[in-house]
């Protein structure tokens, strides 16, 4: 797992805080998203003790952290899907990111580029910030939603919408912790997903 590389065959039942910027161009397209992601002080204290484990130091820091993670995410998306009309867009490499400590829990910044601009008066972008695999629950913090930074040239919003799992699909992620293998569409369902509303 891109996140949890020493959690072995068990359910980590880790949490990430997440904060979500929309970047806007000059010409008001979206341009990028910025990401914070501050994750739980278990899963903070699990990943730095198994990296220094594997270290040759028997230290770890966390820019070894950021570094690391940055290209276990890259595969996929960092994460983050974005539409465009309906239709998933990849993600260019994302070449400024850091990783802190914040009050004894990891967090980690980075800014991820789309291809190329997209002008949100005239196409439909929606994007969600998720674990697929939903072994790692990532939401955006109470209190500070999402955000864009930059111009638009009409007006814009964000609407954040809450994710709807039937009980099915709980009774999918519970099985996690009897031993079930997980898959790469679980945690689309319990996705936050962000509409990005101009004009």
């Amino acid at each position: 797992m891109a996140l949890w590389p020493w959690a072995g065959q068990t359910h980590p039942h880790a949490w990430i805080d997440v904060r979500s910027t929309v970047v806007l161009a000059p010409d008001g397209k979206i341009a990028a998203v910025k990401e914070q992601w501050l994750f739980d002080e278990l899963y903070t204290a699990a990943v730095m003790e198994g990296m220094a484990e594997d270290s040759a130091t028997g230290q770890a820091t966390v820019e070894d952290f950021a570094t690391e993670v940055m290209g276990n995410l890259r595969p996929y998306d960092y994460f983050t899907k974005i539409t465009v009309d309906g239709a998933a867009t990849p993600l260019g490499q994302a070449t400024q990111y850091a990783g802190t400590m914040q009050k004894g829990r990891l967090q980690l910044s980075f800014t991820a580029p789309l291809p190329s601009p997209v002008d949100p008066a005239s196409h439909h972008v929606r994007y969600s910030i998720y674990d697929p695999t939903y072994f790692i629950q990532m939401m955006h913090l109470p209190g500070q939603p999402p955000s864009i930074e930059g111009t638009a040239q009409t007006a814009c919003r964000l609407i954040v919408i809450p994710p709807t799992p039937t009980p099915e699909d709980i009774a999918r992620a519970y099985a996690l912790d009897r031993g079930a293998q997980a898959d790469d569409t679980l945690g689309d369902l319990f996705a936050e997903k962000v509409d990005v509303q101009c004009g």
